[in-house]
């Protein structure tokens, strides 16, 4: 049997269980497509986080009732958003300067806004400008 007609027995093959041949030029199409048109284009990269916000202190002198030595409103932050707010009464008593040292210095360490309405001046309280 001559090439061809080897070749056209393969064919008739193929065709009788209902499988055509594969063809080749089309195959080498998609290895071509593939190569030029995938995107070559790196991932983006991840956002950078945001650095994290500065705690504010606010510090008024005014008057207020004189049996409380300061009222502290703590503002927490999260996500960049205020989502919670706290207000304490300090009473005047022998360990009230600790109690506004603690509260307020804790709430500041841990990144809430502050602000303190007292009738004592900072400096008397310990709280540097």
């Amino acid at each position: 049997m001559s090439q061809s007609a080897c070749g056209s027995a393969n064919l008739l093959k193929l065709n009788s269980l209902g499988l055509k041949p594969p063809n080749f030029f089309l195959g080498l199409m998609r290895v071509a497509a593939w190569l030029f048109w995938r995107d070559p284009v790196a991932k983006p990269e991840p956002p950078q986080p945001k650095r994290p916000r500065k705690p504010i202190l606010g510090y008024t002198v005014g008057d207020i009732p004189y049996e409380l030595m300061a009222v502290v409103r703590i503002e927490w932050y999260r996500k960049g958003m205020a989502y919670e707010v706290e207000e304490y009464q300090i009473e005047e008593c022998p360990d009230a300067q600790a109690q506004f040292h603690y509260i307020v210095g804790t709430a500041l360490k841990q990144g809430a806004d502050v602000a303190v309405l007292t009738q004592y001046e900072p400096a008397a309280l310990g709280v540097e400008e």
